[in-house]
Formats: C-alpha cells, structure tokens, sequence
C-alpha cells in the first residue's frame, strides 16, 4: 500500500513539474524577448547574425560565438520579430524578413544544435521601428 501511495505521488511530482511549464513557455515563446527564454538561451540555442541567405534552399547561416551554424526554415519553423528593443509588440514574420546582418536566436528542433538541422523557430531582433515587414512606422 505504502509502495503504491508513495508511486502516484511522484508520478504526480513529475507530470506536475515538467509539463505545464514547457507548454506554457512554448505558447509565449514568441512575447519573451531574445536571449531571455529561461531554460534555453544560450543553452540550446544559437545566438549571433544572419551572415548569409539561401532563398532557393530556405536556409540561414548564423554567425554565433562557437561558430557558424545553418538552419533550415520549413513550414513549420515559427518566425517571430521581437520589436521589444523599439517598445513595440512582438509579431509573427516570414522568411523575408531574415536579412543579412540582423540579429536572430535559432532554436533547432528536437532542441539539438545541429548544422543544417530544421529550426522549431527563429526569433528576430528588430532595432527600427518599420524595419519588418515593409511596414512603415505610422505617422
């Protein structure tokens, strides 16, 4: 009896430790600034700049500080501009808004950094009010 109390118990610790916090930060991954998800920046994710672009293979080279990195952008790779450095509202983006040079965080899916691996999603560090999107600032 006192074996089985004792199991149910931390089958409960368990469930109730892990998973409400790992569904809950993937809903609001897209609001938590760059660099700042708990749990995975900097851990097991890439951080650095866009060095280059391949449209025709979907795919971003991603200058961190280990190294160079690709990761390649499938419909269901997540895109998110964080416009939090502009104090506006983070948004969803596109692949056209990766461009060179700009600021990204790549979290690779099945969280392993591997080279040319799909990424769940990139985030977007936008530093100019109207630079995604081709939307303008509004006057």
């Amino acid at each position: 009896m006192w074996r089985w109390v004792v199991g149910i118990v931390g089958v409960a610790v368990l469930l109730w430790g892990s998973s409400p916090y790992a569904h809950g930060q993937r809903a609001t991954e897209m609001f938590i600034p760059l660099g700042q998800s708990p749990g995975l920046s900097g851990k097991v994710t890439v951080m650095g700049k866009i060095e280059a672009i391949q449209t025709k293979d979907k795919t971003i080279a991603v200058a961190g500080p280990s190294g160079s990195l690709t990761a390649k952008v499938t419909d269901r790779t997540k895109i998110w501009l964080d416009r939090s450095k502009v104090r506006l509202t983070n948004q969803t983006g596109t692949f056209a808004d990766l461009k060179k040079d700009l600021v990204v965080e790549v979290m690779y899916e099945g969280a392993e950094r591997r080279d040319k691996a799909p990424a769940d999603w990139i985030k977007v560090q936008i530093t100019e009010p109207g630079a995604s999107s081709g939307k303008k600032p509004a006057s």
